[in-house]
This record gives structure tokens, C-alpha cells and sequence, in this order.
């Protein structure tokens, strides 16, 4: 059953199943709540497992919203207020996705809820300035995420074949030559081809579940230059016990030398894990490498 907690100006949606140690599941972009439904099946009988769908996808949509309402302090409170009404205290292990791994990484560096241990898939611990990817053009345009600075543009190029845009997002991603890819939001988004495989996902729930757009969750992305200075405020090396999974083919993180030394110093208790064989999509085909670091 979905349960909804009011916060001051929507609904946040999160299920909660079974008893014992809590794990709170937060997912990324393109995803929902759903995206986490084998790990919850599969540890709900041992574990207290909520899931939650972030501020600003369907479930959660906020009615007359800007782009500034998706800054990480508020993706971070939201989280805070439902750790709280719902008391998960007891060990808290907090795991997010893509998007979702920024968000746990600002809540564990607030320090205002406590958290056992974070596991961080196919993600970081904050954006850099879209200056980074501003310099980045490739053959079919500008780096996606310099697009979706622009998130009504970039939701109106989406939107028109949502099918497309999901089976694009969820296309199994072979070994790959990082010199080699073009990581246009054309390039990554629209370009599916329909002999190629897609990930374990229904597509056809994904486009009826963001049948009125994806602008919100696009609006997480315009905010990376104010989420650097609000982040200023409570940015430090954590103590809380760390691990990141990366996919050894995954085309959205590259992960290299240079971002494991970063990673490594941003907490007194890191570590960081190449899974073979993996993409970005790890929690769908790899989900015992996830499980192994829950329990």
C-alpha cells in the first residue's frame, strides 16, 4: 500500500514492508519507486524496507512548481521528515541510485538523522558546476545534462516518445570505448535501437507512470550550480560507513583513477567496488552484489 507524508507543498509517496533493521531505498532519474520492487521482495521478510518516489516524479508531483524547488536541500529534508515521522532507527542503511546516491550523500552530511551506513550505486557524492559539461560537445550536440539545464525544452524533446526515451534510457550498455561515446541527450535518449536489448523494466508502466511529463525530475539537474553553494553549508568527510558500486560498462559514470582518489577522501570509511559485467542499471542485474552489502 502507498502511504503519502505531508510535507508543506506535496505528498510524498513511500511504501513500508516487514520488520527489523531499516533500509531506505532512493531511487534516480529515469526511475520510480517501483524500479526497487525485487531488493524490497526480496529482503522485505528479513528487513523493515521502505521505498520511497522522490520529489517531483508522478507520485510525488508538486502542483505550480519551479525549478528551485528541486534544490538538494529540500530532496534532502523530505528524506529527513520521513525518517523521522516513520522512525527508521533502527540501524538505517540508506541506499540510493543514480540520483538518488546524491541525495543520501547530502542527508548523511546534514548530520540531522542518524544513518548506519550509505551504499552508493552508479553515483557520486554531488555534481560539479555545469561548466564541466558545458565544454563537452559531441556529434549529436551538447552533454545531456547541459540540456537539461533547460528542463521544459529538454522535456518537450523527451516526452514526444516517451516508449523511445525509456527504452533508450534502458538499453543494455555493452563494454564501451568512453572516447568514443557522445553523451548528448539525443545521443543517450532517443536513439534506442529496437533490435537491441533493454533491461529487465516494463516499459510500458514507466510511459504510463510519466505520462505527464518528466520536467520535474528533469529540474534536479537545472539546480547543480545552486546545490554547490547550498552544499557549502554542511559539505565534510563523513565517518558514516561508505561503499559505492560502480558497472565496469557504465556509460553515465565513468569511473576512473581520478574519481576513486575523490571518492576515497570524502569519507573516513569509504569503499568503492567495480562490479564486472554491470551498467548503470546494477540494482536490476546484479542485485546480490547489492543485497551482499545490505545484510
Amino acid at each position: 500500500m502507498i502511504n503519502k507524508l505531508q510535507l508543506e507543498d506535496f505528498e510524498l509517496s513511500y511504501i513500508t514492508e516487514g520488520e527489523g533493521r531499516d533500509v531506505l531505498f532512493l531511487h534516480g532519474f529515469p526511475s520510480n519507486m517501483y524500479f526497487w520492487n525485487d531488493l524490497k521482495n526480496e529482503l522485505k521478510d528479513k528487513l523493515r524496507v521502505t521505498v520511497v518516489e522522490q520529489r517531483g516524479y508522478p507520485l510525488s508531483s508538486i502542483e505550480d512548481s519551479i525549478v528551485s524547488d528541486f534544490n538538494i536541500e529540500n530532496l534532502s529534508l523530505d528524506i529527513e521528515k520521513l525518517i523521522n515521522k516513520i522512525q527508521l532507527t533502527n540501524k538505517l542503511v540508506i541506499v540510493g541510485h543514480d540520483w538518488g546516491s546524491i541525495v543520501a550523500w547530502a542527508v548523511a552530511s546534514r548530520g540531522q538523522v542518524e544513518i548506519d551506513k550509505l551504499i552508493l550505486i552508479c553515483g557520486g557524492t554531488e555534481f560539479p558546476s555545469t561548466s564541466v559539461y558545458d565544454n563537452l560537445v559531441f556529434e549529436s550536440g551538447q552533454h545531456y545534462i547541459s540540456s537539461f539545464q533547460n528542463s521544459e525544452e529538454a522535456d518537450k524533446l523527451l516526452t514526444k516518445n516517451l516508449d523511445l526515451f525509456f527504452r533508450s534510457a534502458y538499453r543494455v550498455t555493452p563494454k564501451i570505448d568512453y572516447g568514443l561515446l557522445d553523451l548528448s541527450l539525443k545521443s543517450l535518449f532517443t536513439t534506442h535501437n529496437y533490435a537491441n536489448k533493454i533491461h529487465n523494466i516494463d516499459i510500458d508502466s514507466l510511459v504510463n507512470h510519466f505520462q505527464n511529463g518528466l520536467k520535474q525530475s528533469i529540474s534536479w539537474y537545472s539546480n547543480i550550480d545552486l546545490n554547490l553553494e547550498i552544499s557549502k553549508q554542511w559539505r565534510r568527510t563523513i565517518d558514516t560507513e561508505v561503499t559505492f558500486l560502480f558497472g565496469e560498462n557504465d556509460a553515465a559514470v565513468k569511473l576512473n583513477d581520478k574519481m576513486i582518489n575523490r571518492l576515497k577522501i570524502s569519507g573516513s570509511n569509504v569503499a568503492v567496488k567495480e562490479v564486472k559485467n554491470a551498467d548503470h542499471w546494477l540494482p536490476l542485474t546484479h542485485k546480490e552484489s547489492v543485497i551482499s552489502e545490505i545484510i
